[in-house]
C-alpha cells in the first residue's frame, strides 16, 4: 500500500514581534449556508458510499478500504450510532473474524496498516464485544513500532518508526506511523508507554528541524518529509503538505505539548504553505489524503482562522469546505483526477473526504 494511506495537534499564537501565526479561536468560523451545503453533501457521500457496499458488508474486496468506508460512516456528523451500526455492523463482523492470535488485524498484506485502520473502525463502532480486539490491537501495533527488538538500535534513522509491514520488510514512514499512533490513542494505549517516546524519536529525524534533528540533511523549514533522508518530492528532502500536517497529528498523538519546538516549528511550515488548491509539493498528487489531514490536523487546534506568513487571514473552514462542495460529482463520490496512489478508488477517496468534512463541521 503507498502512501496516502497517510491529525492533530495545537496552533499557537506568538507574540505581536513574532511572525504571524494562528488566530485565536472564537467560534467555528463556518457559516450557515456553508454548514448546511455540508451536511447535504455528506450525506450523498453516505449514500454513494452504502451503495458500493457489498452484501458481506465490506467495500473494494480490501480490508483498508473497508475499515476506512466503516470509519467515514460511523463518524458521519449528526447520524445517531445506531442508525451507522446498521449500515456498518456486518462490516465490523467481518473485520473482527481478520484477528490473529497475536493481536494483528489483517488478511495477507500490509498488516500494520490493516491493523490501524482496523483498530480505528471497531473503536468508531463502539460495540462492546470488539473491546478485546482492540485492546490487543493496540498491543500489536506498539509491539512493532522499530526498536532493539527489530535489532534496529536508537542511533539507527528508522527507530520508533512503523512501516506497512509483511513483505514491506523493515521500513517506516510518517503516513504509517501517523495511523499507527492514531490506532493507539484511540484504543486508550496508556500515556506512559514507551511506544510513544520511541515514535517521537522517528518524528523527530522525519522533521526539517535542525535544531532537534540529528540527521546532517536536516533543513529547518519545520515541515515533514516521508521518512528520514527521502521525501516524496523526488530525490529531495524538502517537507511537502501532507507528511506535515500528518506530523503535527503524530506529535499530538504521542503528547507532545503545543508550547513544544518541535510543534511549533511545523506550524512555522503551515502559515507559509497554506492552501486549499494542491497538496504542497506534490500539486493534485494525493489531493483528498491531504484534505483530510489538513482539516483533522487544523480542526484539532481550535482554531477557526490561520493568518498566515503575509499577514493574510485564512478561514479554512471556509475555504475547504467550499473548495470540497466544488469537486463533488452528481452521484455523490469524489475522485482524483491524478490516479496515484489509488487515488482513482472512489469509494477511498469519498472517505478521505467525508472524513475531511467531519472535521470541518466540528
Amino acid at each position: 500500500m503507498n502512501q496516502q494511506w497517510q491529525m492533530a495537534a495545537v496552533l499557537v499564537a506568538a507574540s505581536l514581534t513574532a511572525a504571524p501565526v494562528l488566530a485565536q479561536n472564537t467560534s467555528s468560523g463556518l457559516s450557515a449556508d456553508t454548514r448546511q451545503k455540508l451536511a447535504a453533501s455528506m450525506e450523498k457521500g453516505a449514500a454513494y458510499l452504502k451503495q458500493q457496499q457489498h452484501a458481506d458488508g465490506t467495500w473494494e474486496n480490501h480490508p483498508g478500504i473497508t475499515a476506512m468506508a466503516a470509519t467515514a460512516l460511523l463518524r458521519q456528523t449528526g447520524v445517531p450510532k445506531a442508525n451507522a451500526l446498521a449500515t456498518t455492523g456486518k462490516t465490523l463482523d467481518a473485520l473482527a473474524k481478520l484477528a490473529k492470535p497475536d493481536g494483528g488485524i489483517y488478511d495477507k498484506d500490509i498488516p500494520h496498516y490493516i491493523t490501524a485502520v482496523s483498530v480505528m473502525a471497531l473503536v468508531a463502532g463502539g460495540r462492546p464485544q470488539d473491546k478485546p480486539l482492540i485492546e490487543k490491537g493496540r498491543r500489536y501495533l506498539a509491539d512493532h513500532i522499530l526498536d532493539e527488538g527489530e535489532g534496529i538500535s536508537p542511533s539507527d534513522k528508522l527507530y520508533g518508526g512503523i512501516g506497512y509491514g509483511g513483505n514491506a520488510g523493515v521500513s517506516a514512514d510518517i503516513i504509517s506511523l501517523e495511523y499507527g499512533l492514531r490506532a493507539m490513542k484511540e484504543a486508550d494505549l496508556p500515556a506512559n508507554d514507551p511506544a510513544w517516546e520511541k515514535a517521537i524519536k522517528f518524528l523527530q529525524r522525519t522533521q526539517n528541524n535542525s535544531e532537534t534533528n540529528d540527521q546532517t540533511w536536516a533543513a529547518n523549514d519545520g515541515g515533514f518529509i516521508y521518512y528520514p533522508g527521502n521525501s516524496q518530492i523526488r530525490d529531495t528532502t524538502r517537507s511537502y503538505g501532507s507528511a506535515s500536517y500528518a506530523g503535527i497529528m503524530s506529535y499530538s498523538w504521542a503528547n507532545v505539548k503545543k508550547s513544544d519546538d518541535r510543534v511549533q516549528a511545523v506550524l512555522k511550515w503551515v502559515r507559509n504553505n497554506y492552501t486549499v488548491d494542491e497538496n504542497p509539493g506534490l500539486g493534485q498528487k494525493t489531493l483528498y489524503y491531504y484534505y483530510m489531514v489538513f482539516a483533522k490536523a487544523l480542526q484539532a487546534t481550535g482554531e477557526s482562522v490561520i493568518v498566515d506568513a503575509r499577514g493574510q487571514r485564512h478561514n479554512w473552514r471556509e475555504d475547504l469546505g467550499r473548495k470540497i462542495l466544488s469537486l463533488q460529482h452528481p452521484e455523490g463520490f469524489w475522485v482524483n483526477e491524478d490516479r496515484a496512489e489509488m487515488q482513482d478508488n472512489k469509494v477511498l477517496v469519498t472517505s478521505f473526504t467525508m472524513m475531511a468534512m467531519q472535521a470541518i463541521l466540528q
